[in-house]
């Protein structure tokens, strides 16, 4: 169905192979919110050829609204029982989805390339079949440090949602981005390190470039440097609070690195729920 909407021959199923008339869109996820997509965002955006954020619209987690799909189109379909035989299961959210990508696709010139973000991999699985030749990054981090930036970002509250349900949130996200790395051709899905991104910008930058077939002597290697702070937990803090304006890297800035004090109770809630998830992840224990 979304090969239908989107005017794409059943038989082509290389990403590389499909020919275009209009720009290449991206996807880039990240496996929970402070994973660094917006980093991971800033380093492709300073290529003269990419776009992000389209129509104004920072997030897009179609993914992450499967379910609520699945329960409009129930609602939909109960106002006239005899629709159930002709509409397939999430067809209604096909052509939602598709039809924003053909607006980018008739209204972006054909030598950009369309980053969409979201910073979720819930649903990862809808993938392949959602977006048949699209690419998508997906970027990991530390379970760790993820989790404190994310408690950092947003405290726990009183009868809000706990410690163990961040490490949960985590765990379960970057179990869902391992399992479409190997569902995936590699011309179709890449995993990034944030933590590489951090300490070798340079290099990611060029793996990026290849990987979407941009063209790398266009990229302005010698502005990553200057890339702006977003929504750090801690450097972009304002009253108390954190703010997505953008401000200067301060020197020997690495989120990467940030220490992790824990309490000896926290430090087992996360290997209880996550532990196992972090080494298969390929972090130490």
């Amino acid at each position: 169905m979304a090969r239908s909407v989107r005017g794409i021959a059943a038989e082509a199923s290389d990403t590389a192979a499909v020919s275009r008339s209009g720009p290449r869109i991206v996807f880039l996820h990240g496996v929970m919110p402070r994973s660094g997509t917006n980093y991971l965002q800033s380093l492709l955006e300073l290529h003269p050829d990419v776009a992000v954020n389209p129509y104004g619209v920072r997030e897009l987690p179609f993914l992450n609204t499967v379910e609520d799909a699945r329960a409009y189109e129930g609602r939909f379909l109960r106002l006239y029982q005899r629709n159930r035989e002709s509409l397939h299961d999430l067809e209604m959210f096909c052509y939602m989805v598709n039809g924003f990508l053909r607006r980018i696709e008739s209204e972006f010139p054909a030598d950009k390339t369309v980053v969409i973000k979201s910073p979720h991999t819930r649903m990862m699985r809808y993938f392949p079949y959602l977006f048949p030749t699209e690419r998508c990054l997906i970027v990991l981090r530390d379970g760790k440090r993820a989790v404190q930036s994310t408690i950092d970002t947003w405290p726990l509250r009183f009868l809000g949602r706990t410690f163990a349900d961040v490490c949960r949130e985590w765990s379960f996200g970057t179990e869902a981005a391992l399992e479409a790395q190997s569902r995936m051709s590699a011309d179709a899905c890449r995993l990034v390190r944030f933590e590489d991104a951090v300490a070798a910008p340079d290099g990611t930058a060029r793996d990026l470039m290849r990987f979407l077939d941009l063209d790398e002597g266009r990229y302005p290697f010698e502005r990553i440097g200057e890339l702006p702070i977003l929504g750090s937990s801690r450097v972009s803090r304002r009253d108390g609070e954190v703010s997505w304006t953008p401000v200067k890297k301060p020197e020997g800035f690495d989120p990467s690195k940030r220490p992790i004090d824990w309490s000896r109770k926290r430090r087992t809630v996360f290997d209880a729920v996550a532990g196992d998830m972090q080494k298969k992840a390929g972090y130490a224990a």
